[in-house]
């Protein structure tokens, strides 16, 4: 396995496969993985900061994590910053990164892959805080991985507008 770094332009043109490993690793529709090729990857260009990284086996993309400065403005950080700022969180949005995805295809989960990538991500961005929103799921074995890597839940419970499915919201602080 291989961690590199992928410049915007090139996850543009492999957008189809990665809304594959999008659509594969949480077993979506069709519907939702042209939604999140055609919104959240070609919107990409427009967020300060945005990184990613995709896990190799070999030549094949087996799984990505991407991100992006934590940016006010933006429809995510409007609907968490309140509520960070209401559980006495609100300096974890001071110099902090946002974890948008960690995607890994079915058949390469629990090899490795996600560590690899988180760490490779940690040594690529100098952000003070890496903030991100997962399940609400105990069980979750994303938030199982975040947690070893040294993540701590902030909003237990958090809902986003519309949506009635609770999340949980972690963030990372850097140890200098």
């Amino acid at each position: 396995m291989t961690i590199r770094a992928l410049e915007t332009s090139e996850v543009l043109r492999r957008a189809d496969e990665v809304a594959r490993i999008f659509q594969r690793a949480f077993g979506y529709s069709d519907e939702r993985r042209d939604h999140f090729r055609d919104t959240r990857l070609a919107y990409l260009p427009l967020y300060d900061g945005a990184l990613t990284l995709g896990a190799f086996d070999h030549d094949d993309l087996v799984g990505f994590v991407y991100g992006f400065d934590y940016q006010p403005e933006h429809w995510w950080p409007q609907q968490v910053g309140p509520a960070l700022a209401r559980a006495g969180h609100a300096g974890w949005t001071d110099d902090a990164f946002e974890l948008n995805e960690l995607e890994i295809l079915p058949e390469h989960q629990g090899k490795g892959h996600g560590t690899a990538l988180l760490r490779g991500l940690f040594e690529r961005t100098a952000h003070r805080h890496i903030l991100l929103s997962t399940t609400a799921d105990p069980a979750d074995r994303a938030k199982v991985l975040y947690r070893r890597l040294g993540f701590v839940d902030l909003v237990p419970g958090f809902r986003y507008a519309g949506l009635s499915e609770p999340a949980n919201l972690m963030g990372r602080r850097r140890s200098d």
